[in-house]
């Protein structure tokens, strides 16, 4: 249902914008935290694609849930050959333009990716108060 398999597979996810994290990913990481089947099967689709308030397995699976998302926002990160500080000091310095544009671009795109994180992490904090 996810289509992360079969003939119409399609394995790309998003971070960031209105959904803050692809609902498809969401769903598929709370179910493969869920150790009982039933209970994955009690819950349709959208309420596992849907990152509201509510923790359709419960406040453990969830912030397991959370943090494997910060986890491979931490992995997405390392994969880049700078940081935003070294973005940001490379622009200072003066680069060509079409440099200047590519750099602003990495930054834009870490920086996203940043902003995931930290708004799992006052997800994770905020279940756990």
């Amino acid at each position: 249902q996810l289509k992360f398999d079969g003939k119409d597979r399609d394995l790309k996810v998003t971070l960031g914008g209105p959904e803050l994290v692809d609902g498809r990913f969401l769903a598929a990481l709370r179910v493969l935290h869920a150790n009982d089947a039933e209970i994955v099967l009690q819950h349709d689709l959208g309420t596992l694609q849907s990152l509201s308030d509510e923790a359709p397995f419960g406040l453990a699976i969830e912030v397991a849930t959370l943090r494997t998302i910060i986890g491979l926002c931490a992995i997405v990160l390392q994969h880049f050959p700078t940081k935003i500080m070294e973005d940001e000091s490379l622009l200072k310095q003066g680069v060509s333009s079409s440099s200047e544009l590519a750099i602003q671009f990495r930054i834009q795109k870490k920086s996203l990716i940043v902003n995931v994180m930290m708004e799992m992490s006052k997800r994770v904090k905020l279940i756990q108060s």
